[in-house]
């Protein structure tokens, strides 16, 4: 057992009979975090399985408890724990499925977080690398992100499919249990023939289609790039298909209960599109697996939670996801809209992470088209706000002046004005915040492996009726793709695909590859060096040298430093010449083992 997985497991076993609120414990004890008290921020080793390890712990705990864990990684520290590189790196998976004993459903307030996130910045600002990548700057499938699309792809009927598995039966009447309670979609619960729960959420009297085919294919998009989010199904049914359940409950905005009557039903009804044919389409959210655990915040960690170690806002995928919700204009990305559930598999329980709720993202608000600040400006910003107050109306925010297409199936979405860089969601978030050149790199790699067959497959399960919204639709998502990919793709040194062929290291310009019209590079530059991976450090072989193909010869004498006994260590520092990016220049280093005749990549990093 590593130190990693002996701490997180003393936790499991402490909390049970020190358990505490993140701010207080009824026996008085002081409650700190960890690494404010001792300043600690050191690395915490791998187990056998890949456990990730470079973090910054940040639990809050009991004092004495505090102590007690850095007494044990202090005495617990070898030879072994000055390593850069592990016998198992690099790793592609994240055990953090330790058993959590006792966990506390923890909701998020929708107006407190609106004001603590826009008044008060909470979370580590630092500028760090995310803390939870492997040491190729990916990020580990765990349960929070599950590879899928960007590390091998998918095919057309994988990505249509998404996380479906089959939709309600309607062999039977639906059961109505109980009318949607949160966001602002009116919508209810209801039960199939089989047993199983689905709230219905639908579209708005002026937008028919839009708020409900956003749903079906952003999730989908999420889905295929890695995310945890529900099931949902595009459903038709008329009023003469459901019927109230004799248990079903209304429940209003206080929390009171009383019994739900047909008439409920069809107020709720009232407020949703109903096509000529007298059928009401709706989108079937399948509730999610596992004991609600309430929302998670975009900073700091669950304190009941062993296996949350990174802070949210240094974790990779919720930073990169800044980058998909400006492709997709999820500009409700916020914690509301997220979803922490405790699930149970081979003897243990632990918390899984979800993305939750699509109906506001591309031109879609729910039950309006998207205003036009929506991406734009966060809902208080005072720069813009005070510049038009002062100049008494003559400046005008550039936005307002976009002209949008009418497609009311679609909303207000577009391609032309779009600048990824300066998307924005409703308000400000930690980890959108702490969003570096080399989190949206790795994001915008995972945008641009959507093709444009793959974007229009996806966009058709939106089921739109006019076939010029559709096209429209489709057109706009792939320009705002190459957007992308265009800006966060050159703003460092874009290589990638680092393999090794006999005594030659490999590679590819990701810029060159995934976007239309970027000219190759001039050449590359390298300096090899011998590295000691136990001291962590490094002797420069020769002097640099230039190429002209995506190739460079390892030299012989690469390999003759230390073996920490998974092999030897090499290191190439590279930088990409080009004319047309300068940013290409930016220096990337490669790191080689040779255990043996093998030899491998087994660390990149990016500046």
């Amino acid at each position: 057992m590593n130190r990693r997985t002996e701490a997180a497991k003393s936790w499991e076993r402490t909390w049970q009979d020190d358990a505490v609120s993140p701010d207080e414990t009824s026996s008085g004890k002081k409650i700190v975090s960890a690494e404010s008290i001792l300043g600690l921020e050191r690395a915490l080793p791998d187990s056998d399985a890949g456990t990730r390890r470079q973090t910054t712990l940040r639990l809050s705990v009991p004092l004495w408890f505090a102590f007690w864990v850095a007494a044990t990684l202090f005495f617990s520290s070898s030879s072994a724990s000055a390593q850069k590189f592990r016998p198992d790196d690099p790793i592609s998976k994240d055990e953090d499925s330790l058993n959590v004993p006792d966990p506390k459903s923890a909701g998020v307030a929708d107006y407190y977080d609106f004001l603590e996130n826009t008044f008060f910045g909470p979370g580590d600002k630092r500028h760090i690398r995310a803390l939870n990548v492997n040491t190729l700057g990916e990020v580990p499938d765990s349960n929070w992100f599950t590879n899928r699309h960007g590390r091998k792809e998918m095919t057309i009927e994988q990505l249509v499919q998404g996380p479906d598995r089959g939709g309600p039966s309607q062999e039977k009447k639906w059961q109505v249990i109980r009318n949607k309670l949160g966001g602002i979609t009116p919508g209810f619960r209801i039960v199939d023939g089989t047993g199983t729960t689905y709230q219905l959420k639908f579209d708005p009297l002026s937008n028919p289609e839009m708020a409900t085919s956003a749903e079906v294919i952003c999730t989908k998009f999420f889905y295929a790039i890695g995310y945890f989010v529900a099931e949902d199904y595009l459903v038709s049914f008329a009023r003469d298909d459901i019927e109230l359940s004799p248990k079903a409950q209304f429940v209003d905005l206080t929390g009171k209960r009383r019994p739900m009557t047909a008439k409920d039903v069809d107020e709720i009804l009232s407020r949703a599109f109903k096509g000529k044919d007298g059928r009401y389409r709706a989108v079937a959210s399948k509730f999610i697996e596992g004991t609600p655990m309430g929302e998670y915040r975009y900073y700091g960690t669950r304190p009941d939670d062993p296996n949350d170690i990174f802070p949210h806002e240094h974790r990779r995928e919720l930073r990169g996801l800044r980058v998909f919700s400006a492709w997709l204009n999820h500009d409700d990305s916020r914690s509301v809209n997220t979803f922490d559930t405790l699930v149970k598999q081979d003897g243990n329980q632990f918390i899984r992470h979800y993305l939750f709720d699509f109906g506001s993202t591309l031109g879609s608000a729910s039950l309006f088209a998207q205003k036009p600040r929506a991406g734009n400006e966060y809902l208080w910003e005072p720069g813009p706000t005070f510049k038009s107050l002062f100049s008494l109306g003559l400046w005008v925010r550039p936005w307002i002046r976009v002209d949008y297409p009418n497609y009311p199936s679609i909303g207000n979405f577009e391609a032309d004005f779009f600048q990824p860089e300066k998307w924005k969601p409703e308000y400000p978030n930690p980890a959108f915040n702490n969003l570096t050149n080399e989190d949206a790199f790795w994001a915008a790699k995972v945008v641009m492996a959507f093709s444009d067959d793959q974007v229009r497959a996806i966009v058709k399960t939106g089921r739109l009726s006019d076939s010029g919204a559709e096209a429209y639709l489709t057109e706009t998502l792939i320009k705002r793709r190459d957007k992308v990919g265009r800006f966060w793709l050159n703003q460092l040194n874009p290589l990638d695909q680092f393999g090794v062929d006999g005594n030659a290291l490999l590679f590819d310009n990701a810029a060159v590859r995934l976007l239309k019209g970027v000219p190759a590079a001039d050449s590359y530059q390298a300096q090899w060096h011998r590295f000691d991976n136990y001291k962590q450090t490094q002797e420069p072989i020769g002097g640099k040298i230039t190429a002209k193909e995506r190739r460079l010869d390892i030299p012989s004498a690469a390999f003759e430093g230390p073996s920490d006994g998974a092999g030897h260590y090499a290191l190439a520092e590279i930088t990409t010449q080009s004319s047309h990016y300068p940013s290409w220049a930016r220096p990337l280093r490669v790191y080689l083992r040779k255990n043996g005749t093998n030899v491998s990549v087994v660390g990149i990093e990016r500046e």
